[in-house]
């Protein structure tokens, strides 16, 4: 024990660390926000107030929006990822049934989570550099189905039309009933089934 120490303790005063912001729950607050809103009225003062912080307190965590809406994006991601993930199991990964997967997981997701993933994905287009987390997952998904023609061909326009929808809708650019955005995502998976049991 130092000399500070022990003179605090004698006079009763208390050495703490300063708190530190959890950001789970920041991230769970900027969430909530989102679905609340659709995201119209998300702003830190909202996600603060949401979370029970000071402004300031969550500026020192995340120091803008765009940090705060990439840490969102990427624990979004990671959560999609590991659901379809789980859907495979732990065999080897095939870019046909990961697509496969991707959607049956798409399919699953309620409109609210759906509509949280399109903001977080569209609120950062004008910053780029910031799009890594989706670009990544996007590559992963994608590039292992580039052709000319052929089944891989199907597959990749399934799901360019699967994620098309997602984010013209995310976008607010079409406006898009629940039912056909389910339809489309069915169609998309019918292509895929079919590819895949004619292998």
């Amino acid at each position: 024990m130092n000399y500070a120490t022990a003179q605090s303790e004698k006079q009763g005063v208390c050495l703490t660390r300063k708190k530190e912001i959890d950001r789970d729950r920041v991230l769970d607050a900027a969430e909530g926000v989102i679905l609340e809103s659709g995201g119209r009225t998300f702003t830190l003062d909202a996600v603060a107030k949401r979370a029970g912080i000071s402004k300031g307190g969550l500026v020192y965590t995340f120091p803008t929006k765009d940090a705060l809406v990439r840490a969102a994006l990427e624990r979004e991601v990671t959560r999609f990822q590991k659901a379809v993930r789980r859907r495979l199991g732990d065999r080897p990964l095939e870019p046909f049934e990961l697509v496969l997967a991707h959607i049956d997981e798409a399919l699953d997701e309620d409109a609210a989570t759906t509509q949280k993933a399109a903001f977080l994905v569209t609120a950062l287009v004008h910053a780029p550099d910031m799009m890594e987390p989706a670009r990544r997952y996007y590559r992963a998904l994608l590039d292992p189905l580039l052709s000319e023609s052929g089944a891989a061909h199907e597959v990749r326009h399934a799901l360019l039309a699967v994620e098309g929808i997602f984010l013209l809708r995310g976008l607010g650019f079409v406006e898009v009933s629940a039912a056909e955005h389910k339809s489309v995502l069915l169609h998309a998976r019918e292509i895929v089934a079919r590819v895949l049991s004619e292998r």
